[in-house]
């Protein structure tokens, strides 16, 4: 036999236990995703119907906060109870009544939770639509909230979020929020 036929077969016997050890691998499994997150957001509510100190209307920019709470039914979808508090006492002008006279009226320190169903299309994005109560001690309102989020992974269950919501509150006044919130996951 030549020196090449010998280092052939030894080349041969040397990688085949290699092969045929790597067919058996099996894959790894899938990591389940986390099934429950908590997020506080630190946000600024506008409302185009305030009314200023001065009884003139004005754009208003109320500081608020909000804690959401998301189960996830799928790495989709989920379903969860998201509360806005902002944190002052305002005056609007309710927007459904026609005419120069539209009615004021007055929320002291309101918070708004409301059923909020999530879709995630892409890694990133998110988008909700719900509905809920507005509280208040003045008076209650029903709401729609529809709102968006753009959310970048932190690093183990740490997350942050960009998040852009507006809320339609039947016979009385709209708002949009902006805020940036810090959210933990949980399996």
């Amino acid at each position: 036999m030549h020196i090449l036929d010998q280092f052939s077969i030894a080349s041969l016997l040397v990688l085949l236990p290699a092969g045929v050890h790597a067919q058996h691998d099996a894959p790894a499994p899938p990591e389940e995703h986390a099934r429950h997150e908590v997020s506080a957001l630190l946000a600024h509510t506008h409302v185009s119907q305030g009314i200023d100190v001065n009884g003139d209307q004005s754009w208003l920019v109320l500081p608020s906060w909000g804690l959401n709470y998301n189960y996830w039914l799928t790495p989709r979808w989920a379903i969860g109870l998201h509360s806005d508090l902002i944190t002052e006492t305002f005056v609007v002008t309710e927007n459904l009544h026609g005419g120069k006279e539209k009615p004021v009226v007055e929320r002291t320190k309101p918070i708004a939770p409301a059923l909020m169903a999530t879709y995630r299309p892409f890694e990133h994005w998110a988008f909700t639509l719900g509905g809920g109560m507005e509280f208040a001690k003045e008076e209650d309102l029903a709401l729609l909230r529809a709102g968006t989020e753009y959310t970048i992974h932190l690093g183990g269950p740490w997350e942050t979020s960009g998040s852009l919501a507006y809320d339609f509150r039947m016979n009385a006044y709209d708002s949009w929020t902006l805020g940036l919130g810090i959210t933990r996951t949980f399996r």
